[in-house]
């Protein structure tokens, strides 16, 4: 599921989006702050609960997840779905996030940004490791490609 190119991809500095939705199916969005495969069916994933109680609780509920990562320099962007768990983020966890926000902040201060505009997108305040099962892989890079599966369980 997980190929060493995408493996790689959901590593490095790339933004990424989590999309969530409660019993009524009402969108949440939040946002990771540092993802590394676990093997090659699962990925590993900070959220600050402090930043996005919303996204926290609608996994906690229900599991059902997309995240979107897409690298600011190219908008190079693929989406995963799946299944994921939520427990509170080890020590290791919290340093591997403090290592993604400040390759981060160096890839979007390359852009232009300040510094002061991209603090308040990255937080591991609360950590919590959300666990992901990988369901399905969309290439979500805009273009003729847009949209479609890359792989899924059942191909």
């Amino acid at each position: 599921m997980l190929d060493h190119e995408l493996a790689a991809f959901i590593e490095s500095p790339v933004m990424q989006i989590i999309g969530t939705a409660d019993a009524d199916r009402r969108p949440e969005v939040g946002r990771g702050v540092g993802a590394w495969p676990l093997d090659g069916r699962r990925i590993a994933l900070v959220v600050s609960a402090w930043q996005w109680p919303g996204t926290i609780a609608n996994l906690r509920a229900n599991g059902m997840v997309a995240v979107t990562f897409s690298r600011p320099a190219d908008y190079v962007t693929y989406q995963i779905k799946g299944k994921a768990e939520v427990r509170d983020a080890a020590a290791d966890e919290i340093d591997r996030s403090e290592r993604y926000m400040v390759a981060m902040v160096s890839a979007l201060m390359r852009l232009g940004l300040a510094p002061e505009i991209i603090a308040p997108w990255l937080s591991h305040r609360d950590a919590r490791l959300v666990t992901i099962d990988v369901a399905s892989v969309y290439v979500q890079t805009p273009g003729a490609k847009a949209g479609s599966k890359l792989r899924s369980v059942s191909t």
